[in-house]
């Protein structure tokens, strides 16, 4: 609980209030307005206290992953291509497209290769 109390934490909240403060008296300038007759005045009038809310939402994740008490990490997405088995290639009558075809068949079953690794 210490750690809070640093000079880092304690600007963090005094910048927190002030920005729940600003985001309160633009909402009572907006609802002057708006009483005053501006009609647009209405929907800010709504929206500076969402803003408020939103800044102790944000400080509050900050609190929570100082402190460690998040939710568990997700797991990592799934692999980008599973390991299908490559069918042995066929040898057509030109050597040298047979032999491409074995060095596509290697790197298939070994995607962490690169070409110039190709034993053959």
């Amino acid at each position: 609980m210490r750690q809070f109390f640093t000079p880092r934490w304690v600007l963090g909240h005094v910048l927190t209030l002030v920005g729940v403060a600003v985001c309160m008296a633009a909402c009572v300038w907006q609802y002057q307005r708006a009483t005053a007759g501006n009609m647009l005045s209405w929907a800010y009038t709504v929206q500076w206290p969402l803003f408020a809310v939103f800044v102790v939402f944000l400080w509050a994740r900050a609190i929570r992953d100082a402190r460690g008490t998040g939710a568990p990490p997700k797991p990592g997405p799934a692999p980008l291509r599973p390991r299908v088995p490559v069918a042995a290639p066929v040898d057509d009558d030109d050597p040298e497209l047979a032999q491409y075809n074995r060095m596509l068949a290697w790197l298939a079953a070994n995607p962490d290769r690169r070409s110039s690794d190709f034993p053959g």
